[in-house]
């Protein structure tokens, strides 16, 4: 937490064995912010997979509906930028270059 806010960082892999570890501290953060958004860090993130990408997409839409969106912080020369630009989901979320920005947003 930061403040009112509950910042998740994700390190590592996300593939198919750990997705559903990293959703499952997202869904835990929105439950524990009190600023109406939460923010998950993946700058530690070394391979992000199929699952992750599956995993981040419907967490998204659960912080959606529950009107507490999510702010995804990425480093361009990261990893986890290439498969969010293939998939489309680059477009959708709402992607900060730091912890900092996306709190500041």
């Amino acid at each position: 937490m930061v403040g009112a806010v509950a910042v998740v960082t994700v390190e590592g892999e996300v593939d198919a064995e750990s997705a559903g570890r990293m959703a499952a501290s997202v869904r835990e953060g929105l439950d524990r912010t009190r600023a109406g958004f939460c923010v998950v860090d993946l700058t530690g993130v070394e391979h992000f997979g199929a699952a992750g990408l599956q995993a981040l997409a419907a967490t998204s839409r659960e912080a959606e509906n529950r009107r507490e969106p999510l702010r995804v912080v990425v480093d361009a020369n990261r990893p986890v930028i290439r498969p969010l630009e293939l998939s489309g989901l680059e477009e959708v979320l709402a992607l900060y270059h730091s912890v900092e920005q996306a709190l500041a947003a």
